[in-house]
């Protein structure tokens, strides 16, 4: 979520530390930081901080109220503005404007009728906040809205209330194919699962239920007269919506995480005042369909269970100065510990909730680390055991573990919600995609220093019948598939698996891939009494790969077994790090594959691989470069053929 830091400041009065102090505020207490960007274009001088607000503090986070709260409970720095300190009075009522809701998704709809505004550009302070956010200006009215819901977290719309029939508005589930027209002109059309706000008297639809508002009762530069809705939705049928819909906005997406009911109110409050004081009008009256909810019980927690929980010796006072932080109700029964969560934080429900609030205010910093004493093995995982048999000895054989996609284009088992059209079926099979990867891999042979690619993959395929483990093992030459060449090698690769079993399995063989079933096996072999201990393998350094295409190179060369006035042939070692010093950095990988003896000269030959980070090399370069090896090859006494 974007935040601007001008907005969080308004509820400290300025008196906020630097962007830096609170990017660190963030980091080490509440949630990561994606991007920090200093004076955005037209920010007004602002600082945005893209936060990362986690999923279970959504309901109340998505907001610069909720961000700010946080913030003053890590710095430790009372609110100077509040607006959840005082619950609004809605005042005056109204009878002029009409609501009916018939869908049990809407709990509360609250309408504030206001005539007499004027539209127009919206002041330059509300200008710059929304920019910051990313957001486009567009006049007056719908720009307070937008900017009380960043504020606050909650959605709000305005409606031309003279467009409407008799000041009356519907709240109802959408009927199969009924059609609307959005505020950017997109036709949509819905189901019986959408909800709809509809003119109350004609019953036409003029907003998807919290999502977007419909063409039909926009504010344009004509509107004098306007609806503003405050509404609780509920989040699953506005989820299913979005997604079906393919309608993915900032309303919607709190209303997906559950943004609290009791909000609508602040939220209405805050926008009608915004609203008089940028646009004028006069206030007709509020209606409000629902009520608030009621108080939730405190959740207790004893110290004793927060110090075994977080791993500390906490005393009382600690814990009670950071509860005193959050400026909730609690209270202490000995050593236990009840906290009064406000309206607005639903996620504190149960102890854990209570213990994690005040382990990340206090510093999960002072948490150390503890070494787990170690427990006998109570009980042994068949499928992990036979698996990591097979890994071993397939790669004791040359071969290569890949992880592959579970996704397929198409295949039997088809997603309902797929999350691209080229994934909609999950793989009934590991042998289409080990193809894939071996087409894509076995021409790079030269620069992985390998004669064939040899790669296998354990993975779970679907079935309509079920889940199945499977095994499949491939080889493919750099040319392609010979079967010649690549079937002994797969042959070797299927007998080391069914030695590591101590049983034969049944194989689909088809271009040099091998696929077997493994779950039934798996449940027929023997249980067994222990792991493998545990080796560690060699430090392994990697670094990245070249986008570039590489180019091969050979070089064959008779050295003799001795070289003039009594010295020494020039060794293997002596010739790879000439090749190597002459051709850096361009040198991708150097290869020995042939070597023989005759009448006392040694024969070598090398292949060379050359691949740049920077360029595609050309013809040219790579010449030049064999030349200079053949020079460096020569001055040291050896014949390059």
């Amino acid at each position: 979520m974007k935040i601007s830091y001008n907005i969080l400041n308004t509820y400290f009065d300025g008196k906020l530390p630097k962007p830096a102090v609170l990017e660190e505020a963030f980091t080490f207490h509440s949630w990561e930081i994606d991007e920090v960007i200093e004076n955005p274009p037209a920010g007004g001088g602002d600082t945005m901080f893209d936060v990362k607000v986690l999923p279970d503090k959504s309901a109340w986070a998505l907001s610069h109220r909720g961000v700010a709260k946080d913030l003053s409970i890590v710095l430790n720095m009372p609110f100077a503005r509040d607006p959840f300190a005082v619950k609004p009075v809605l005042e005056p009522k109204t009878e002029n404007v009409q609501v009916a809701v018939a869908a049990s998704g809407c709990t509360r709809y609250i309408a504030a009728h206001i005539t007499g505004v004027k539209i127009g550009p919206s002041p330059e302070w509300l200008k710059n906040a929304l920019a910051t956010l990313g957001q486009r200006s567009i006049n007056n009215i719908v720009d307070a809205t937008n900017y009380v819901m960043f504020g606050l977290g909650q959605p709000l719309h305005a409606f031309d209330a003279k467009k409407l029939t008799q000041l009356s508005i519907g709240v109802r589930m959408a009927k199969e194919g009924e059609k609307i027209i959005t505020l950017t002109g997109e036709s949509h059309a819905l189901s019986s699962q959408d909800m709809l706000i509809v003119d109350g008297v004609t019953d036409a639809p003029i907003g998807i239920a919290g999502i977007k508002g419909g063409k039909v009762a926009e504010v344009d530069a004509a509107t004098t007269d306007i609806i503003i809705e405050s509404a609780h939705f509920d989040a699953v049928t506005i989820r299913k919506s979005s997604q079906r819909l393919k309608l993915r906005t900032d309303a919607s997406q709190r209303y997906e995480n559950c943004v609290v009911s009791d909000v609508t109110v602040y939220g209405i409050s805050e926008a009608v005042r915004l609203i008089l004081e940028v646009a004028g009008g006069t206030l007709q009256g509020f209606v409000d369909t629902g009520s608030d909810i009621p108080p939730r019980p405190g959740v207790s927690v004893s110290l004793s269970k927060i110090n075994s929980v977080l791993g500390l010796s906490l005393t009382k006072e600690v814990v009670e100065d950071i509860i005193a932080r959050f400026r909730y109700g609690y209270s202490w029964d000995g050593e236990i510990l009840t906290v009064r969560p406000p309206f607005e934080r639903p996620d504190l429900v149960i102890a854990e909730d209570v213990i994690e609030e005040i382990g990340r205010i206090h510093g999960y910093g002072h948490v150390e680390s503890v070494i787990p004493q170690p427990v006998p093995l109570s009980e042994m995982n068949t499928t992990f055991y036979y698996s990591d048999r097979i890994r071993t000895a397939l790669q004791d054989v040359g071969f290569s573990e890949v992880f592959t996609s579970s996704f397929r284009a198409h295949d039997e088992v088809k997603l309902k919600n797929a999350l691209a059209s080229d994934k909609g079926y999950l793989r009934s099979r590991l042998s289409e995609n080990l193809s894939e990867a071996l087409a894509k891999n076995a021409p790079l042979a030269d620069l992985l220093g390998v004669e064939e690619v040899r790669i296998f993959e354990l993975g779970t395929v679907f079935k309509k019948e079920g889940e199945m483990l499977s095994l499949a093992l491939g080889v493919r030459s750099p040319g392609g598939y010979k079967a010649k060449k690549d079937d002994p090698i797969l042959s070797v690769g299927i007998a080391s698996v069914e030695q590591a079993l101590g049983m034969t399995l049944s194989w689909k063989k088809v271009d040099g891939i091998a696929e077997a079933v493994l779950t039934e096996i798996f449940a027929t072999l023997p249980v067994p009494s222990a792991y493998a201990p545990f080796e560690k393998t060699p430090d392994i350094s990697y670094k990245p790969f070249s986008p570039y295409p590489f180019a091969s190179r050979d070089v064959a060369l008779w050295v003799p077994n001795h070289v003039g006035h009594g010295s020494e042939k020039v060794s293997e070692e002596t010739l790879v790090a000439l090749i190597q010093n002459t051709a850096d950095p361009l040198l991708a990988r150097l290869t020995l594959f042939d070597r023989f003896e005759k009448e006392g000269r040694t024969s070598y030959a090398f292949r060379l691989v050359f691949q740049s980070y920077e360029k595609t090399l050309t013809e040219e370069e790579i010449n030049s470069m064999m030349e200079m090896v053949y020079t460096k090859l020569r001055e040291v006494g050896c014949e390059v053929r």
